[in-house]
């Protein structure tokens, strides 16, 4: 039997850092046996979107580019922050996978979501899946972005991040998975060769 858990008390909660990109919000709480935490630090974020794009052949469309925190230059997922000016999670992802590599679908599907890091960060993940995407724009970058875009074979690159050979950030992971998940369950004719050699 599960224990009643009750959500910490805030007693106090101010923001003590603030820039166009981050907030930082620092609580003092009590917890449900009285206990005072303080300062407890949220990380106040915008949701995020991101998407596995498969081409008709089965590759996937990735962006490889340099990644300050880690130091190092990854391929990933296409994905962002959604905008004050975006309606909805699936117009921010059309808008991403355009911005960044070019590509675009007709046939966008919500695949998973979940938070980026309950502990201490505010937002979600929207993960999403995009089949038969082809290659209509030129990349509108940023200018601290330089992507290089990267067509791989689908099940090679699951192989790799799976196996460890491909660093990957955690939360493309899940999409990753949210992406197989649907594709093993899905009547997609686009789908059919995929799903069929997921499930050997």
């Amino acid at each position: 039997m599960h224990k009643d858990i009750a959500p910490w008390q805030v007693l106090d909660s101010k923001i003590t850092y603030e820039d166009q990109w981050i907030r930082l919000r620092s609580d003092t709480c009590q917890t449900m046996n009285g206990h005072i935490v303080t300062p407890y630090h949220v990380i106040e974020l915008p949701a995020w979107v991101n998407i596995v794009a498969l081409t008709s052949d089965n590759k996937i469309v990735l962006a490889r580019e340099y990644r300050h925190g880690a130091g190092q230059v990854l391929s990933g997922l296409p994905g962002g922050v959604i905008e004050s000016f975006d309606t909805d999670p699936l117009v921010a992802i059309q808008r991403e996978l355009q911005e960044e590599t070019g590509y675009s679908s007709n046939a966008i599907f919500p695949i998973g979501q979940g938070y980026a890091n309950p502990a201490n960060q505010n937002n979600i993940i929207y993960a999403f899946l995009a089949v038969d995407v082809v290659q209509t724009h030129s990349q509108k970058l940023d200018e601290a972005e330089h992507i290089e875009i990267v067509l791989q074979e689908f099940l090679e690159f699951s192989r790799q991040v799976w196996s460890g050979e491909l660093p990957a950030q955690a939360l493309h992971l899940a999409t990753l998975g949210f992406a197989e998940h649907f594709i093993m369950r899905s009547n997609l004719p686009q789908l059919k060769g995929l799903r069929e050699m997921l499930l050997q």
